[in-house]
């Protein structure tokens, strides 16, 4: 039978094996394929997320704003709701009731 290489199908690897004696003689790591990107892709790629986060913090603060807005509106509303009259002076505690 003699020997054979094959190929891992787990973590790539290369395996040389020997058919008569069922082992594996040697082994090799895959090889790991270079990133092919320029140094003006990568400009061009971070130039994109940053203007995604940039994108991402305004709308983060206008949501912020709309909701202190609605929070504003809120209050007003029950401030309009309160009629000095009705409120007492001093505000009776339980404590005071003993």
């Amino acid at each position: 039978m003699g020997t054979f290489t094959v190929t891992c199908p787990h973590c790539k690897s290369l395996l040389e094996l020997d058919g008569e004696a069922k082992v594996v003689v040697a082994s090799r790591p895959p090889e790991e394929k270079k990133a092919a990107t320029s140094l003006e892709e990568r400009l061009k790629q971070l130039e994109e997320e940053k203007k995604r986060a940039a994108d991402k913090l305004a709308e983060a603060m206008r949501a912020e704003q709309a909701g202190a807005r609605v929070r504003e509106e809120k209050f007003r509303k029950l401030l309009e709701g309160v009629n000095p009259e009705e409120t007492p002076e001093r505000l009776i505690k339980d404590v005071d009731l003993d």
